[in-house]
């Protein structure tokens, strides 16, 4: 077993240490991005936010399960690739309205993620491996049309509820297997993504009761790993972020709260929480033979977002002081440094295998 470790790559060479590592500089840089000279600090902000923070880590999700489902490496290294998505943030924000950055920096690594799939023939791996490539779209459709900005958190946190609405099950099962535990009838990830789709492009009423209803799937989906174990119950809670998510989106439709309250109640309560709750799995303690324990740094972390998140949503409604918008980005910061005190110490040590769950019954170190 010893061997066996040694001949794994360090973690810092591996996606999930070198993308989530990214991911969490970034977000704990967002907050301050505003003390800046920056051309267009909105779309600067909007650009580092939705595509530097959610899409880096998204991309390292999506590269650490294409090498699970096709036993093939990126054509790329994960730590050039990294680099290469470090140097599209950093030039989007001198040239925040540019295509160049893009297309020269971000296009290769969005092509380079679903090249193994494609070569292994997963076609059924095929829609969630483009993700990053549908990423690299909206934003370059964010440079043409940035009065439509709001729209793309909407679309982000639909991605988490698809992806979320796959792994959580199935991290969910396997931990009711170690338990010998009978698999639990769930409502299907097609009839919750329909409800969410049908609220989101329907309104007035029966587009509110859409809402609830996939309000209501996310809360059946996200009970059940409460009682699951520590690594499954942050996984859960994380994912339970799209219910005050979605009810943003039905607050500022029905002119409840302004429409900034639904755009940072799904970056800040809904995108955040889920990635962290993710991307901690790397890290967490992995006692032999049990499944993953999160440390008191990761619990910290998770705490301190839904706290940032109530209260960046209490800056925006009327009345509030501006004390809030501060406490909000300290917040935010201190839970993705927190993170961070776990996740870079790690970066030098071997990748954990499975690298984002604990090793299952039939799972066997790799050759």
């Amino acid at each position: 077993m010893k061997d066996a470790v040694k001949s794994r790559l360090l973690l810092i060479f591996h996606p999930a240490g070198v993308f989530f590592a990214l991911a969490a500089f970034t977000a704990a840089a967002l907050p301050w991005l505003w003390l800046l000279s920056l051309e267009d600090p909105r779309l600067a902000h909007a650009r580092l936010g939705l595509f530097g923070f959610a899409g880096t880590a998204i991309c390292g999700y999506v590269l650490t399960a294409q090498k699970a489902w096709t036993g093939r490496q990126p054509p790329m290294p994960a730590l050039f690739m990294a680099a290469l998505a470090l140097g599209a943030r950093l030039t989007s924000l001198g040239f925040p309205r540019d295509l160049w950055p893009l297309m020269l920096l971000s296009l290769p690594v969005a092509l380079m993620i679903p090249w193994p799939v494609f070569q292994a023939r997963r076609w059924d791996k095929v829609p969630l491996a483009m993700v990053p490539l549908m990423l690299v779209a909206a934003e370059a459709w964010l440079l043409d049309r940035p009065d439509l900005a709001g729209l793309l958190p909407v679309a982000i946190a639909t991605l988490v509820f698809i992806i979320g609405g796959r792994f959580v099950p199935s991290f969910v099962t396997e931990a009711r297997r170690r338990r010998g535990l009978g698999a639990l009838e769930r409502p299907p990830l097609w009839l919750g993504s329909a409800l969410l789709g049908a609220g989101l492009l329907q309104e007035g009423i029966l587009g509110t009761l859409a809402l609830i209803a996939a309000m209501l799937w996310v809360v059946v989906h996200s009970l059940d790993g409460l009682r699951l174990g520590q690594a499954n119950r942050m996984l859960c809670l994380g994912y339970a972020g799209l219910v005050p998510g979605v009810l943003a989106i039905a607050a500022a439709r029905s002119g409840m709260v302004p429409q900034l309250v639904e755009v940072h109640g799904l970056t800040m309560a809904t995108i955040g929480p889920m990635i962290l709750a993710v991307a901690a799995r790397v890290t967490m303690r992995r006692p032999a033979g049990a499944e993953l324990q999160p440390r008191r740094r990761h619990w910290g972390g998770l705490g301190l977002v839904f706290c940032a998140a109530v209260a960046r949503v209490l800056a925006e409604l009327p009345g509030q002081t501006p004390i809030w918008l501060t406490v909000a980005g300290i917040g935010w910061s201190a839970a993705w440094m927190l993170f961070l005190t776990a996740h870079l110490p790690a970066l030098l040590k071997p990748a954990p295998f499975p690298v984002l769950s604990a090793m299952r019954y039939e799972a066997r170190e790799p050759s």
